[in-house]
């Protein structure tokens, strides 16, 4: 937890590495005439080649989130110090590095420039996911604490905030929503209610908006070019109720009703246009997959759509540095796609394509007169690098690569599908190893993702499955029905499906990878976290000749605690939505038919189980209630607990070690062919409800 000495230290040294990441102005290339730079996807180079190392995967990257200033001087960037993330600054005029300040306690995760003198940045100790709110000058001297993390675990003691909104036209002000205590060290509870605020990042002062009541449950709020609080939804018990008004000066009044959803709501507000009255929102109740309409506020009558994805859903909305302007749309299917409404960006990302071919490329922040702009460039073998595009000199310039890695030690992605038992197509993204010979069984991890409902596997690079396939597996990520990307109805397939259906299509995909000749049936097995480990749990308990082994991280192992404590369901009141009963399922007894903790017998395979000691979602007591049934049941197991992390681990440490754990128990229990798994028997699935 942050406790009351959280310090920040100032450094003015020189980063070098930093400074050496710049090509020299006379290196500068015409917009007109990009050449193709070497961070482009090649053919895959014969085997041969070492494996990159767990820590060149897994530490901290070089630089994170770089961000250019208002006026497109400096570039402020996240880089490693001392095992954790600090703030740093660049100097495009100078080409000089250095740091402005770090955490003694913790990394900086995220932060964003408030004027050209001023950064908001969050952080959030232990893996609690209560952030710390802090601003700094550029010089690190003057560091306001804005907004305090948890003290205590369940406990809401100092203040407990979050950014609603940066209000980009408001120079010194941003919007949060929390609990504010005028004196946070003496502070032995929080009294009042929490509260909707505007929030001055240069002396803390507060002007509230709304007071909650306590029975009220908000859910998302949408705030104008001006600063004014436009539109908010609140939760009455299963029903989204949407309310408006013109300006601070009058009262909120209801616009519309929708059934609350929890992952893909009717309506998801994205912004304003310039003139303060045209609503940017992004609509499902005519297409599944969700279309753009522009919304005038004085009807809220949608009209027809602005945009209509061909396939997949729309990821986000891309629009001029104000925000006032709508350029474009990404959209994404098995690759990311655009649609422009701007000719002269439509342009740009032409180039930048024709550029770096077979790339995903992303402006990822630009000035406020949109000269210089900060233009990220990955691919499935190529975690991404920054490049500065200044439009007025005309010219393209390298800044950091967010880790030094060859792309020809690692291996290529490509989308695959296949056919669910019920006929539901399953998309998904297959990793092999570099060098694998067509039709070679290869020991295949299967890799779920977490979340489990809107959350997806997308292309390009992604850590887990190169550290894999760098070792000799074939790793599929399915993205299973309940996942995101790919409309309502299939989202809405995974409902109540946790260890049923959702289950079925992971067991129907390896059997896929079986049948096409990639996967070795004898050497498979299921890794996967948060939800991923609840799923290679389940996997191991209700399919037992499917795996050789199995790797729960940070998995619920009972579904009947999941949720609760300081969870959705701890704010329930009454007929309130329940995350648990409406996704995981709608009866305690409907829920223990696929708990994990009530299958430990079935177990046939060594498991490693890992977890983090101060996770908020899912909590340590998951794997206190599971361990003493192995131990009962006398299953071969391994178990990594790492104090101070929370919902995966952050700590670079941690993460590496867990890695290297990873790498030795696969070895042992997967890549050897005669790995047996023991005579094959038939286990009851939970009836279908």
């Amino acid at each position: 937890m942050i406790t009351a000495d959280f310090t920040f230290v100032r450094e003015m040294t020189t980063l070098r590495g930093m400074r050496q990441t710049v090509i020299p102005a006379a290196a500068l290339l015409a917009v007109a005439a990009f050449l193709a730079l070497p961070v482009a996807p090649r053919a895959a180079e014969p085997a041969g080649l070492p494996p990159p190392a767990v820590d060149e995967l897994f530490g901290l990257p070089q630089v994170r989130q770089p961000r250019v200033s208002p006026d497109g001087t400096k570039i402020a960037f996240l880089f490693p110090h001392e095992k954790k993330l600090a703030l740093g600054l660049f100097d495009r005029a100078t080409k000089e590095s250095r740091m402005i300040l770090r955490a003694t306690d913790e990394s900086i995760v995220r932060f964003f420039w408030k004027g050209n003198d001023r950064i908001v940045f969050e952080a959030d100790v232990s893996g609690n996911e209560s952030f710390f709110i802090g601003s700094t000058d550029l010089t690190g001297r003057t560091v306001l604490r804005l907004g305090e993390s948890q003290r205590i675990a369940y406990n809401l003691t100092g203040d407990f905030a979050g950014i609603l909104d940066v209000l980009p036209s408001d120079p010194d002000r941003i919007a949060v929503a929390g609990f504010f205590a005028g004196n946070i060290d003496n502070a032995m509870y929080v009294g009042g209610a929490p509260i909707v605020a505007r929030l001055n990042v240069r002396n803390k002062a507060l002007s509230p908006v709304f007071e909650f009541r306590d029975s009220e449950r908000y859910w998302s709020y949408v705030f104008d070019h001006r600063g004014q609080l436009r539109l908010r939804s609140r939760l009455a018990g299963d029903t989204m109720v949407w309310e408006h008004r013109h300006d601070d000066r009058q009262d909120f009044k209801e616009v519309v009703r929708h059934p609350f959803h929890g992952y893909m709501e009717t309506w998801q507000p994205r912004g304003f246009a310039a003139d303060n009255t045209t609503l940017w929102l992004v609509s499902y109740a005519e297409h599944d997959r969700g279309a753009l309409h522009a919304v005038d506020t004085n009807t809220f009558a949608l009209g027809a759509p602005l945009f209509v994805p061909p396939q997949g859903e729309i990821a986000d909305l891309i629009v001029s540095p104000d925000r006032s302007r709508l350029l474009g749309v990404r959209y994404e299917f098995e690759r990311e796609h655009h649609h422009w409404f701007d000719a002269e960006r439509a342009a740009l990302q032409k180039r930048l394509e024709s550029t770096f071919t077979g790339c995903d490329i992303r402006e990822t922040s630009v000035s406020d007169d949109g000269s210089v702009s900060l233009i990220w460039v990955g691919h499935d073998r190529e975690p991404g690098t920054y490049y500065v595009l200044d439009r007025k000199a005309g010219g393209l310039t390298q800044f950091k690569r967010i880790r030094e890695l060859d792309p020809a030690r690692l291996s290529p992605r490509r989308p695959v599908s296949y056919a669910a038992r019920d006929g539901l197509t399953i998309h998904g993204y297959l990793t092999t190893p570099r060098g694998h010979p067509p039709g070679r069984k290869l020991p295949l991890v299967i890799h779920p993702h977490g979340g489990p409902f809107g959350i997806r596997d997308s292309w390009g690079y992604d850590a887990d499955a190169q550290f894999l396939a760098s070792r000799g597996y074939a790793v599929l990520q399915p993205n299973f029905r309940g996942s995101g990307g790919y409309g309502r109805e299939f989202l809405n397939k995974g409902r109540h499906q946790w260890g049923r259906a959702m289950q079925d299509d992971l067991t129907d995909g390896v059997r896929w990878a079986i049948a096409q000749g990639i996967a070795d049936p004898e050497r498979v097995a299921i890794y996967g976290a948060s939800y991923g480990g609840y799923a290679s749990l389940i996997g191991v308990m209700l399919t037992p000749d499917l795996y050789a082994c199995a790797v729960n991280y940070v998995g619920a192992s009972d579904l009947e605690i999941t949720f609760k404590q300081r969870g959705e369901d701890e704010w329930r009141f009454g007929r309130d939505f329940s995350y648990q009963r409406e996704w995981v399922g709608p009866t305690r007894d409907y829920r223990d038919e696929t708990s994990p903790l009530n299958y430990v017998d079935r177990i046939r395979v060594p498991t490693l189980h890992v977890y983090g000691a101060e996770d908020p979602r899912v909590k340590i007591n998951h794997w206190s209630r599971l361990e003493p049934l192995l131990k009962k049941h006398g299953k071969d197991y391994q178990a990594i607990v790492e104090g101070r992390q929370g919902h995966g681990f952050r700590d670079q440490d941690a993460s590496v070690s867990f890695y290297a754990a990873l790498e030795t128990f696969l070895a042992t229990h997967l890549m050897k062919a005669s790995v047996k798994v023991g005579p094959t028997r038939t286990i009851e699935m939970p009836a279908k409800r």
